[in-house]
This record gives C-alpha cells, structure tokens and sequence, in this order.
C-alpha cells in the first residue's frame, strides 16, 4: 500500500473517527507538556536563593516534587490511553470494510498505527511548543534574579526527543495490541477474548497490599533498623517495598471493585422490577470489569487524595510534638526557643499546592471517566437505539445510564478512601521528636557562683503524640470525587440523545 493511500484511509471514517483523532492529540498533548514539566524539575541544580519556592530548592524537597509530578502524569497517561480507545467499534468495523475491499491483516493494522500515531504525534508537537512558548511567557524574574518558577531549566535535549517520541509511540503500541483482541475479516469484525467470570479472590490483593504496607513500617520503625539494619542499601529496599506494595493494593482496589459491582448486580436482578435498573444491572453483568477500567483513575486519585490528607494530619502533629518538647518543665523555657511558625507557614503553602494539584488531578479523572462513557454509549448505540425505536422511553435509559456508573462508583470510591488513608496510617500513625539543654540544678546562689559548672546537667526530653485521622478532609476529597462522577453523568446525558436516536440503526 502506497504511503498516500495509507494516509488517506487512516483518516477517512465516521464521526467517532473524526471525533477520536482531536481528542487523542489533545491528550497526548497533555501527556507531553507533564512529562517536560517533570524533566525540567529533575534537570535543577538545588541553590539557595534560586527560586522563590523552597521545594525547589532544597535537595530532598526537589527528589519530593519530581517524584510526585511523575506520579502525576500516570492520570494523564491513562487519559491518552483511554483516548485512543474512543470509537474502537466503529473504526473497526471500517477497518472490516478495507479487508472486504482485498486489505491485507498487515495493512489493516498499518491503517489503525497511522491514525493514532499521527494523531498523538500532532499533540506531541504541539506539547512540545506549548512547553517552549510557556517557558518565555511566564520567565519573570525580580531585580535579585530570583523567578518563580525554574524557566531559566531546560531539559536535555535528548530527554525532549524521548518524551516527544515516547508518548506517541505508546500510543500507537496500544493501539495495535488491543487490536490484536479481535479479528477484522471480511465478513465484520469477531472477538477473540472470552468474558471471564468475576471472582472474590483477587480481591485478597488488597489486604495482601495493605498487610505489606503495614509490616514494612512497622519494620523501618523497629530497633533493628534504626541501629542500622539491612547496611547501605536500607532506604532502596524501603522504596521498592513501598512501590510495590502500593501496585499490589491498587490492582486489589480495582478487582475489588469489579467484584462489587458484579454481586451489586446480581442482588438488583433479584430484588427489583423497574426497567432501568435491570437494564443497568445487565449491562454490568455483561463486562463487569468495564466498570473498574473506567473508574481506575478516579480511584487512584481518591485513594492518592485520602493519603496525602493523612499524611498533612501527621506533619500537623509533628510540629505539634515539637513544640511540646521545646516547653516541657524539665527544660525550663518560657518561649520556644525555636521558631517553627516558618516551617509551619510553609507546610501550609505545600498543603494548599497539593489540594490544588488534587482537584485538578481529579478533573482529569472525570475527563477521562467522561471519554470511557462516551466510548462505551457510542459501542452500544445501536443496541440503545434499537430500545428506543421499541418505545423504551429515553428517561428509563438516562436512569439506568446512572444506575450503571455509580452501582460500582459508590463503594469504589468509599473503599478507595478508606484503603490511602489506611496506607499512610501504617507510617504515620504517631509523632515523636526530641529537645535537650544543659540546665542548672543547684540553688540559684550556686548557679551563679564560680562553681556553677559543677551544677549543670544535660537534659534530655522526648514527647509523642498520635496523629489525629482527618476524617473530615478524607469525606471532603471522597465527596468531590463522588461529585465529578455525578458531573460526568450530567454531562454524558446531554450527549445521550445522539446515541438513542433511532436513525443510528441505520448507521455504519
């Protein structure tokens, strides 16, 4: 097939495909400038006075950032992937019609690499002008030379070509592996994946994640550990654990939720007779995990949002504990002698920056929650309009439309809550912190005679305190997820009536 003619037939479809190459490019465009954004934090040379921010600033602070800006871009990473999904159906139906016309297997898959590797190239590109134009747009430093934001750092430029490569690039092996799931003859298109049944012991992930969460702080609490236990390669080890401990509990989060949302199923057959919510309930029976794929994002986040409240709870206590420490009797002070209302200033700000990043984290959740719901009304228009030429009235179908998202929602999200803040309380679950100071304790006519040496003695005074569980912040970030869920649902309505109309049987 000559480059042309590929090109041609890579972009030449219905709707759905002409509707699924601007968002891809979109996404990827997103994906991009993220991913710049964390190379640029990790190209900075921490100094002081750089930067109006700490965090970028500090050594330890700056691994922080750079770790959580990467654990940002994996909500924006699924938002691509789920974005090259959108009109899978219709686009391989069309792929079906080129193999009727004499295309090869190999030329097929050709066409659907094209489409979607052009389309996240194009938002590469675009990625990549935005990340440059914003770097000038927004360099302001003051008289002193110091700025903001790190403009004056720019990744290496073989870290620009990896990631403006590196995101396309995935894109287009997505693509070809899910189109491996199905076979495109002539004749239409076949499934080869078999729907397997949903069974309750994968959730055991869950507790096996959160029962390795809690015994690896225990461990990195223990005396062994703090004497010097496991040699050089201690904090390595930690990471990994963490790591994978934290992979191992989210896989079990979303089966545990597929698993839910199939019992939730079953039990709504038995127990109730209104239309919509026996369509809903088979429409979840018939992919139960179509539920735990769309929502994963959200659920990550949610659980992602629980933890860090979790974690701003105990920072609060630690500088609680410390306080208590400097004013304890035995030492004798009247004041701290230490000021921790910086350090707690600045906590603040983090608090404030991470609450920001959360809520924006989250709307990317629903966009891509929103891009899955619309994926899946377009793969089942025909059946919804067929419903609807039937004289099932489009009311009952918006409502099982809700039933369908928030039967397994509901509790994802609750469970999801409960699971980050249960992971961050394995290592936060007290403070303890320490202050000392040579006193005199001798009358106070020996204290200041020539001998008061003899008098003084060091002491040392260690308090802990434990962290208060923030059930209020973990509701908050748990309701503002439920309410960007009931947002998509608003808005996925609005477009339901193109789905239901009776003319999409006619469709290709």
């Amino acid at each position: 097939m000559r480059p042309a003619s590929l090109f041609r037939l890579a972009f030449v479809g219905t709707r759905s495909d002409r509707a699924r190459v601007p968002v891809t490019a979109a996404g990827a465009a997103v994906a991009v400038l993220v991913l710049l954004c964390c190379a640029t934090v990790l190209s900075i040379e921490p100094a002081v006075g750089r930067y109006h921010n700490r965090m970028l600033t500090e050594p330890n602070l700056l691994l922080n950032v750079a770790v959580a800006m990467l654990l940002c871009s994996i909500p924006i990473l699924f938002l691509v992937a789920q974005c090259a999904r959108l009109g899978a159906p219709a686009r391989n139906r069309r792929l079906a019609a080129l193999r009727m016309a004499g295309a090869t297997p190999r030329q097929i898959t050709w066409v659907a690499a094209v489409e979607t590797g052009l389309a996240a190239m194009i938002g590469a590109v675009v990625g990549v002008v935005g990340y440059l134009v914003g770097r000038v747009l927004l360099d302001r430093p003051d008289p002193a030379g110091v700025r903001p934001l790190p403009t004056d750092v720019l990744p290496s430029v073989t870290a620009i070509v990896a990631i403006a490569v590196g995101v396309p690039l995935l894109t287009t092996l997505l693509t070809v592996v899910l189109l491996r799931r199905v076979a495109i003859t002539p004749f239409g298109v076949l499934r080869q994946s078999r729907q397997q049944p949903v069974r309750a012991w994968p959730s055991l992930l869950l507790g096996l994640g959160l029962g390795g969460l809690v015994s690896t702080g225990a461990v990195m609490r223990s005396e062994y550990v703090r004497q010097g236990g496991f040699g050089a390669n201690r904090d390595d080890l930690f990471v990994i654990a963490l790591l994978g401990c934290t992979v191992v509990m989210l896989l079990g989060l979303m089966f545990t939720v597929a698993w839910i949302g199939y019992r939730s199923a079953r039990l709504l057959l038995r127990v109730t007779r209104r239309p919509s919510a026996l369509i809903a309930a088979r429409q979840i029976l018939a992919d139960p995990h179509a539920g735990s794929r769309s929502f994963t994002v959200i659920l990550v986040v949610t659980a992602f949002g629980a933890a860090a409240m979790m974690l701003h709870s105990w920072l609060d206590t630690e500088v609680a504990v410390r306080t208590a420490a400097m004013l304890d009797p035995a030492l004798g002070y009247d004041t701290p002698p230490l000021d921790l209302g910086g350090t707690a200033a600045f906590r603040s700000e983090v608090r404030t920056l991470v609450d920001a990043v959360l809520v924006s984290l989250i709307g990317v959740a629903a966009l891509t929650l929103l891009i899955a719901l619309v994926e899946a009304g377009v793969a089942r228009r025909r059946a919804i309009a067929a419903l609807v030429a039937g004289g099932t009235p489009r009311a009952v179908l918006v409502r099982a439309l809700c039933w369908r998202v928030l039967l397994p929602a509901v509790p994802g999200i609750a469970i999801a809550g409960l699971v980050g803040l249960a992971g961050m309380r394995a290592f936060t679950t007290t403070a303890t912190a320490g202050w000392g100071r040579t006193v005199c304790v001798g009358t106070p006519a020996e204290c200041a005679g020539p001998d008061a040496e003899r008098h003084l003695e060091y002491r040392q005074v260690t308090h802990t305190l434990q962290a208060s569980v923030p059930w209020v912040d973990v509701v908050a970030v748990m309701s503002i997820s439920l309410l960007a869920v009931l947002l998509v649902i608003g808005a996925s309505v609005l477009m339901h009536r193109s789905t239901t109309d009776p003319a999409e049987l006619r469709a290709s």
